[in-house]
């Protein structure tokens, strides 16, 4: 009877740390930029970042210079590691906004190539 109540305090806490490690990270938002945008589409570019498989720079920063000593523009290290684990990509002025865009929410949709969908996405 004991075993069984341990193998279920086990299973239970063993489901409840799985749940806590597989959350979205807590990275509090960034500042809101877009209050001067009104509600039209502004055209800005976009350029991938990272390793080829997706999670951080194997380049020590690449253009946007996210791993150096400083943190790179926005002042991020290690994005390679959590809670940044994931696709990072860099923008140009209106996303970059002199670095009031870091860590910023945005609507994008792509427009060109044609291949594009057009469909808008948040990105976090």
């Amino acid at each position: 009877m004991a075993s069984s109540s341990l193998l279920l305090a086990c299973v239970v806490v063993a489901a409840m740390v799985s749940a806590v490690s597989c959350g979205p990270p807590k990275v509090p938002p960034g500042p809101n930029i877009t209050t001067s945008y009104g509600d039209k589409w502004l055209e800005a570019k976009a350029t991938w970042y990272g390793a080829p498989k997706g999670a951080g720079p194997k380049d020590n920063g690449g253009a946007c210079g996210y791993k150096d000593d400083n943190g790179g523009a926005c002042g991020y290290k290690d994005v390679d590691k959590a809670p940044f684990l994931g696709m990072n990509s860099c923008g140009n002025d209106p996303i970059f906004k002199d670095g009031k865009g870091c860590g910023s929410c945005f609507e994008i949709k792509c427009s060109k190539p044609e291949a594009c969908s057009d469909k808008p996405a948040l990105i976090h």
